[in-house]
């Protein structure tokens, strides 16, 4: 091996290990907006499944479905949990009204949209 190779296989190694550290840095600055994302997603599927089989919700009903729902990466011990369902419940149905899959029902319920 001459000089320059051994230089350009040292300068690849650190590019490559700048580059990993720099998306790990990225992934740990936003894992914690992720984990509220998926923590939306998973108590919103809940209760669109409550729904296609019910029909209509109320807040008191969503607290109760999403309490204790508990989401994270499979590889991380990071977890995220539901304490208080009643607190989050209004946060689970203003993200599903946002993303369109429920509309007001009438009387403090909610129903799928159509």
């Amino acid at each position: 091996m001459s000089t320059g190779q051994i230089i350009l296989g040292i300068a690849l190694f650190a590019v490559a290990a700048a580059i990993l550290y720099a998306w790990g840095l990225k992934k740990s600055l936003d894992q914690q907006e992720d984990l509220e994302r998926s923590l939306m997603s998973a108590c919103g599927s809940r209760v669109v499944k409550y729904l296609k089989k019910h029909g209509t919700v109320t807040k008191a009903e969503v607290a109760e479905l999403i309490g204790g729902t508990t989401v994270g990466p499979f590889w991380s011990r990071q977890k995220v949990r539901v304490q208080d369902g009643k607190k989050a419940a209004g946060k689970v149905l203003d993200f599903l009204l946002d993303q369109q899959y429920i509309e007001p029902a009438g009387g403090g319920s909610y129903r799928l949209k159509k």
